[in-house]
């Protein structure tokens, strides 16, 4: 992993020095600690845009924020144990058990119902798993501090290691979804064709909650547990408002995503009496992205009725 994170470490440097002839991008690569985040952003924003495509298709919304608490206990112990560089490893083991105890309680139900009748189960996972992860804080000892850092993320302190880690989790990632791509649309638009069509449902089920897991895990120790969520939800709301097929809705939401990230880590440059959390600004120029795509949204349905 050390070798990993050197090249990481100075392939940013190769971008931040490129980037500092790029309008738009020189006030970021002038400082390091505010350009590694920014890529970290960016590679968040690619595969969370895709995968909240498809959270958004296939309705796993509750599945989202289920897992974006669940993750927490493996969080913590991962702290515990080896301090912030053990969060994402840490919060992978978790995010497998939270995986496998979804798809469980998924495939419970009957097939026909399969997508909307598991909420009550999905609660008792999401409440058990956030109430162990306190539980274990509190048993160590005081941690109010260090909650609150792994609640709502550490942006700043980005650093190579962690960024290597993430981009390892983000390219397996990325393999998963471009090897079940068709699969995930195929389910979301017709489950009971997918399974008449002898599509592995179950299979297809844990790759998309592991996809979940997977941005959650690579995202939680910068973004923050709370705030994550809104990456997984807001770019494929937003593509689905504005995009007549999947792909321009994929395309859409990754470049929301991007766009936010851009202009929450400017923020920072921006003047202010008190200091700004870099990604409470990014998720709120993301709500309010998304906010104006209603408003762009609304205005075209309103223009298509007046033409009819």
């Amino acid at each position: 992993m050390n070798t990993l994170s050197d090249g990481v470490a100075t392939l940013v440097e190769h971008l931040r020095a490129l980037s500092e002839s790029i309008v738009g991008l020189r006030g970021l690569a002038a400082y390091p600690f505010l350009f590694r985040p920014f890529i970290f952003l960016v590679l968040l924003s690619v595969v969370a845009g895709l995968v909240g495509t498809l959270v958004n298709l296939r309705k796993a919304e509750f599945n989202a924020e289920v897992m974006v608490h669940s993750v927490f206990p493996g969080i913590v112990v991962g702290f515990i144990v080896g301090g912030s560089d053990a969060i994402i490893i840490g919060a992978g083991c978790a995010g497998i058990a939270v995986v496998i105890a979804l798809v469980a309680s998924q495939s419970s139900k009957r097939e026909s119902d399969n997508e909307s009748a598991h909420e009550g189960a999905t609660a008792v996972i999401l409440t058990a798993f956030f109430a162990l992860g306190m539980t274990i804080s509190l048993k160590v000892g005081d941690m109010s501090g260090q909650l609150e850092a792994l609640m709502f993320g550490r942006l700043l302190e980005t650093t190579d290691s962690g960024l290597a880690q993430s981009l390892v989790v983000f390219i397996l990632t990325g393999i998963v979804l471009a090897l079940t791509w068709k699969e995930h649309l195929y389910v979301a638009f017709d489950r009971q064709g997918a399974l008449a069509s002898r599509i592995n449902l179950r299979g297809i089920d844990y790759a998309l909650n592991a996809c979940i897991a997977a941005v959650v895990v690579a995202a939680s120790s910068a973004i923050g547990v709370l705030l994550v969520i809104a990456f997984l939800i807001v770019p494929g709301a937003t593509g689905r408002l504005l995009g007549r097929t999947v792909r321009q809705a994929s395309i859409i939401g990754v470049s929301v995503s991007l766009l936010a990230s851009w202009l929450g880590m400017q923020l920072l440059l921006t003047p202010s009496p008190r200091p700004i959390s870099p990604q409470a600004g990014v998720v709120l120029v993301l709500v309010a992205l998304f906010f104006i795509a209603v408003g762009i949204a609304a205005i075209g349905k309103r223009r298509g009725k007046v033409r009819c």
